[in-house]
């Protein structure tokens, strides 16, 4: 299925499960520091960046996950065919937009889910025990940010209300940051601080790994992701 485009009426079911997750994976930047599209550098020897994001969050028991993606990607969105079950890939077809946007878009394609986490594709260290603990810590009245030495990281997880209220912002390129200031917040200290991450440049890709840094036409594997991840 190929991937969708635009923002979408939301649609809320009669009957919502408050213990099903969702997770919206914010792909869409240009990537022009890092000179190479990055969901597809190289994690370990057998998983890119996106994969890596992606496994965490099936192997965690999310019910939805959304990936956004631009426009300008190119035989990038041949690579997100035949997603795997639980999966969806959307179109940003207004990247000249903030990450807000993003996330905007990608809400309108979660239908189930009570709790939502949003991630970077430039973060590929989330773990369980991270999506543990903040899942742990969810509330009805605020959204849940992960902080380090009082600094915040990500990913961050919104509750229903964040994100009906996300979904109805009137301004389609306002800043994440700012709206969500806007919102109840509650924050959990983490004990790694590899949740600060971001990872924009090849300087900093090489500072996290030990591998020379992949040349586009390397990282870009001609798989499908379904197929990369061996599922049915």
């Amino acid at each position: 299925m190929k991937p969708a485009t635009g923002i979408r009426k939301r649609k809320i079911p009669a009957h919502i499960n408050h213990e099903c997750v969702g997770a919206i994976i914010l792909a869409a930047g240009n990537s022009r520091r890092m000179n190479a599209p990055k969901p597809f550098l190289k994690f370990d020897q057998d998983l890119m960046f996106i994969e890596k994001i992606i496994s965490t969050y099936l192997g965690w028991d999310c019910r939805e996950i959304v990936i956004v993606i631009s426009k300008n990607a190119g035989n990038q969105h041949d690579y997100f065919d035949h997603l795997p079950q639980k999966v969806t890939c959307v179109v940003n077809e207004h990247p000249e937009f903030e990450r807000f946007y993003s996330v905007k878009l990608g809400l309108t394609f979660l239908l189930k889910s009570a709790f939502c986490f949003i991630q970077n594709v430039d973060n590929p260290f989330i773990t369980p025990q991270l999506l543990d603990i903040l899942f742990a810590n969810r509330s009805q009245e605020h959204y849940i940010a992960p902080v380090f030495n009082h600094r915040g990281g990500h990913p961050v997880l919104l509750n229903r209300r964040t994100m009906d209220l996300t979904c109805h912002w009137p301004d389609d390129s306002a800043n994440l940051k700012e709206v969500l200031n806007t919102m109840k917040c509650r924050k959990i200290e983490m004990p790694d601080d590899r949740i600060l991450i971001n990872i924009n440049c090849q300087e900093e890709y090489k500072r996290y790994f030990n591998d020379p840094f992949p040349s586009q036409e390397k990282s870009l594997k001609v798989n499908t992701i379904h197929d990369r991840l061996n599922l049915p």
